[in-house]
């Protein structure tokens, strides 16, 4: 009886609809991150310089951290702020072992983008609850293995002295992808061309073009709300595709392969919150699958370093990719650690659906608020 109901749902369903609202959702992702793009483009205008004047300060690797996590949150993007920081270096304004803690920072600030897509639930509490846990993992994750490594590199230098043991091997054998003009740069999704396309007539009124970003935002994340959860979530009857998510090793491997060829975590993880709101995943495969993001996301950075022939290049990119793997070792092959980030992720989405002002206290805070004064008052 209970197979013979449910066939009659699923004949019941409309597939074509729904293939229909999933596109439309993914128009309206693809418009969040022209937003983001535009966003970009406009601090970029407002802060000509402010990057240079900004790791021009005093030898303080706090200050350097949070100058990475503020601007990977501007800028959505933890690559935008690793690019400044390979240029400094380069420049010689830089050391590696203060960059070192702007990369750290940066792979905080760029998981914003899941968190802002999770509050377009908030009118729902028991979603909310659900879209929130499911951002906040990559916080957690990001945050905790911070926690480890910051006062590990504080002590003994130990992620830029690994980088740089392993460039200078690589460098002695005069690396042959440096010499040619290869590089794997991922599913070019043209967010930035289009923002500059679109906006490059009103490069004298960055405000302007600042303004329409946010207004864009506000469109996409209302979109984004209303068809996932007629998509995910009123289609309740409609079985969710398991393959990606079927285990442990599946879910990391998903995230890997897939930020890798989107080269962007912020993008991969936020496609898992509408999964984790509507119930489609678990929270302990979701956080498998941003681990894997996690490390998905290097992939695309090392190799393009590699391309630059430049030894610093090499050693920032380097740095990136041993905080993020070996994170994930760390907090896959202890059980005790396993759990920690998914218990506080949880956490947060329950106080939030009980006072749903907390998603935004704890955006603003951790993302922009806190991180701008600590800069402000040093600098």
């Amino acid at each position: 009886m209970k197979q013979a109901i449910n066939n009659i749902d699923l004949e019941n369903v409309d597939y074509r609809v729904i293939a229909k609202k999933t596109i439309f959702v993914i128009c309206a992702f693809y418009l969040m991150f022209i937003s983001f793009g535009t966003m970009k483009f406009a601090f970029t205008l407002l802060g000509t310089g402010l990057a240079e004047e900004l790791v021009a300060v005093e030898h303080n690797p706090f200050i350097y951290f949070f100058i990475g996590l503020l601007g990977a949150a501007v800028f959505q993007s933890s690559s935008a702020v690793t690019a400044i920081v390979v240029g400094a270096v380069g420049l010689g304004k830089l050391s590696l072992d203060d960059a070192v803690f702007i990369v750290m920072g940066a792979n905080i600030g760029t998981t914003v983008t899941s968190t802002i897509v999770a509050l377009s639930y908030i009118d729902d509490k028991s979603i909310f609850m659900r879209a929130l846990s499911g951002a906040a993992l990559h916080d957690f994750f990001n945050i905790f293995v911070a926690l480890i490594f910051l006062p590990l590199e504080l002590s003994t230098g130990f992620l830029s002295n690994l980088s740089q043991s392993i460039a200078s091997n690589f460098f002695k054998q005069d690396l042959s992808i440096a010499n040619t003009n290869t590089r794997f740069e991922g599913l070019n999704i043209g967010v930035d061309q289009i923002s500059h396309l679109l906006f490059e007539s009103l490069t004298d009124y960055p405000w302007v073009i600042l303004g329409i970003s946010v207004l864009m935002l506000i469109i996409s994340l209302k979109l984004i709300g209303g068809m996932t959860k007629e998509v995910f979530i009123n289609n309740s009857q409609v079985q969710s595709v398991n393959a990606l998510f079927k285990n442990d090793a599946l879910s990391l491997l998903s995230g890997i392969s897939l930020t890798a060829i989107v080269q962007s975590s912020s993008i991969t993880s936020s496609l898992i919150v509408p999964l984790t709101a509507s119930k489609k995943i678990t929270l302990p495969r979701a956080y498998m699958f941003i681990m894997g993001a996690n490390v998905g996301t290097t992939i695309t950075a090392l190799f393009a370093a590699l391309a630059t022939g430049t030894e610093f290049g090499v050693e920032i990119a380097l740095t990136h990719v041993l905080f993020n793997v070996l994170g994930v070792v760390i907090f896959t092959t202890v059980p005790t650690l396993k759990r920690v980030p998914v218990w506080y992720a949880s956490k947060l989405g329950f106080f939030a659906a009980k006072e749903r002002i907390f998603g935004f206290v704890y955006l603003f805070l951790l993302f922009f608020v806190l991180p701008f004064i600590l800069v402000w008052l040093n600098t």
